[in-house]
């Protein structure tokens, strides 16, 4: 009966991504040795076959037999979840520790051990730990193309080594870390965090803060609105408004008494689209409200537009940022072509409404 050792081995090795000689080096062998293996040149003693079958992973019958029976991998990955769902580091390490030695330059496997120690050291603040996270998320950042997750990027692994810097006390490292790492300003919020806490850097935190709350504030208007389509779509119109109310309010607090902003056209519009659910639903004084203070807001944006970060409460002490958007080309343009589509559709009661309000004046 014909064994299919060699074709087994060498399948195993690939699957691991590691080479015949670190293999060879694992077993105590020359990489000679490993490649006589795979050719079907040569076959290893009894006891080498079990060292190797521990090794990765499968029985012996599986190593030498016909059927090549799945690794424990994905049993490995799921372990791993496990611990770090319910906490169970304190005896897990030298099960970590083989699964690396069987699994050395599997990215899931590296990475998923690299975030597990990074994920207790930060609750136990062992420094070891947090060296052991940084060698393997390192390690990870090589491996990366193995990658199959499309929520998981360089940049992510990048910034725990940061948090792993940072931890230790390491800071120049881990803010190198994160500037260098910075695509789209993802790190923008904890760089200028860092930079805030250290007297000689804090003159440096006010660019990155600043861009971090804009962007957070843009991101909170798309989520907004999306809220407010799916509201749309379920009819719920209560909880439309109640999310827009929230966004109004956020936005006022960044007001300032200075002079207009890219904010106050934002602000105009999600007020008019407010009254145009309130009319919708029969709640006309209300309506009437959020339509005017919308009017007004947008007037007096379009007398003196800005459409820069100006303005904005916090951000007046760092370069100004140009705004653009395809919601209208003035504030009272864009109340127009809301009050026109309605809430949920075009709607003759807001539209005469807002004609209305116009003609108070």
């Amino acid at each position: 009966m014909k064994s299919n050792f060699s074709e087994n081995i060498k399948t195993l090795r690939k699957q691991q991504h590691i080479t015949q000689e670190q293999l060879a080096e694992a077993m105590g062998v020359s990489a000679g040795a490993v490649y006589k293996w795979e050719q079907g040149i040569s076959t290893p003693d009894i006891t080498l076959i079990m060292e190797l079958a521990s090794f990765f992973g499968v029985s012996v019958d599986a190593l030498v037999g016909y059927v090549l029976y799945s690794s424990d991998r994905d049993r490995i990955l799921q372990k791993l979840k496990q611990i770090k769902l319910e906490k169970t580091y304190a005896d897990c390490w030298e099960d970590v520790e083989s699964w690396l030695k069987r699994y050395p330059n599997d990215f899931e496997v590296v990475h998923g051990c690299g975030i597990l120690y990074n994920l207790a050291s930060i609750e136990t603040g062992n420094q070891k730990q947090i060296r052991r996270a940084i060698e393997l998320l390192s390690h990870a950042c090589t491996l990366i193309h193995q990658n199959h997750d499309p929520d998981l990027s360089e940049t992510e692994i990048h910034r725990d080594i940061a948090i792993g810097y940072l931890t230790m006390g390491e800071w120049k490292k881990g803010m190198e870390q994160l500037k260098r790492n910075n695509p789209c300003g993802v790190n923008d919020s904890l760089i200028g965090q860092e930079l805030a806490t250290h007297p000689q850097c804090r003159n440096e935190a006010a660019p990155y803060l600043t861009d971090a709350l804009l962007h957070c504030t843009a991101n909170l208007y798309c989520i907004v609105i999306g809220f407010v389509n799916l509201f749309f779509a379920q009819k719920d119109y209560p909880s439309a408004i109640e999310i827009l109310r929230w966004l109004i309010g956020y936005m006022e607090g960044l007001r300032t008494d200075h002079g207009a902003s890219y904010l106050d056209k934002d602000s105009a519009m999600l007020l008019s689209l407010c009254g145009a659910i309130y009319e919708q639903i029969g709640e006309t004084d209300n309506a009437k409200d959020c339509l005017r203070k919308a009017r007004q807001i947008a007037l007096e944006f379009d007398a003196a537009p800005n459409h820069t970060s100006q303005n904005i409460r916090y951000c007046e002490h760092a370069e100004p940022r140009a705004a653009y958007d395809n919601i209208g080309s003035t504030a009272m343009d864009t109340i127009q072509k809301v009050v026109e589509e309605g809430a949920d559709g075009p709607s003759e009661p807001v539209l005469k409404l807002w004609e209305e309000i116009c003609h108070e004046a």
